[in-house]
């Protein structure tokens, strides 16, 4: 419990919460605002669909850079060397560590989206089911992220080394993946488009954006052509679960493994 107040009351003293919570909100009210134009009965779901689009460039770079600068202040200022010799192992610090940045973080973002329900319900026709999906595949996306900012926390030496490999991957995630993919479409077939599936669904931005526009029923799976359906290789929520467990734990073993010891001053 420590740990989870000595982390909340950083976060919230702290500029780089405010500020991403802020852009993702105001984003969001352009895009209600533009909703109020969408057909009522599809109109709440295009909506959310819109804002997950919105939170694929915001959450991992935020969800990153405010864990892993927390991580990485506890080596700089010292704090995580002056527990670790009271007997504290390494794996119950980031595990409490993680624990902590994990509910500060989510906390917050789930009490925006919250806040934005207020104005979807003032404004369009709003569907509580579909809004717990949206928060549910959310606090998922949060979850890995965040978990990914505490790996690189763990293994940065200095601020610039920090700065440079969350700017690096973010850009991977969120742009590069995509253009290789793109890159290796044509190469597609009947024969190897189970083994795409796999490496595609890999990537929580696919099976999480999928997820919702097929429980939204903004995609049918009627009517599909073989490729299609061979390309389904299971459902999607089982996608969703492999991702939900196997990224954070990942990281968690790689932040493990590979932490520094120390801070160097750039």
């Amino acid at each position: 419990m420590a740990y989870i107040w000595k982390e909340w009351l950083e976060q919230v003293r702290g500029k780089g919460l405010w500020i991403g919570v802020g852009m993702l909100m105001l984003a969001s009210i352009f895009l209600i605002a533009e909703a109020r134009s969408y057909p009522t009965d599809l109109g709440f779901e295009a909506l959310l669909l819109s804002m997950f689009d919105i939170n694929v460039y915001f959450i991992p770079l935020f969800g990153m850079f405010l864990a892993s600068f927390s991580i990485y202040q506890e080596k700089e200022l010292k704090t995580a060397m002056i527990l670790l010799t009271k007997r504290e192992s390494y794996l119950s610090f980031f595990l409490k560590k993680s624990l902590a940045v994990q509910l500060s973080l989510i906390s917050t973002f789930i009490g925006a989206y919250l806040i934005l329900a207020v104005f979807m319900k003032g404004f369009l026709v709003f569907h509580v089911t579909s809004f717990l999906y949206f928060l549910l595949i959310m606090t998922i996306f949060l979850v890995i992220f965040i978990q990914l900012g505490l790996l690189l926390g763990s293994i940065a030496k200095t601020r610039m080394q920090l700065i440079g490999i969350n700017i690096i991957i973010w850009f991977l995630v969120v742009f590069l993946i995509d253009l290789i993919f793109l890159y290796y479409l044509p190469a597609v077939t009947y024969q190897n488009v189970e083994v795409f599936s796999w490496i595609y669904f890999l990537d929580p931005i696919h099976t999480m954006r999928f997820f919702l526009e097929t429980t939204f029923d903004l995609f049918s799976l009627s009517h599909l052509s073989q490729l299609m359906e061979k390309f389904l290789v299971m459902d999607i929520w089982k996608f969703v679960l492999i991702n939900t467990l196997i990224w954070p734990f990942l990281f968690t073993v790689s932040a493990l493994l590979f932490h520094t010891k120390g801070a160097k001053h750039d």
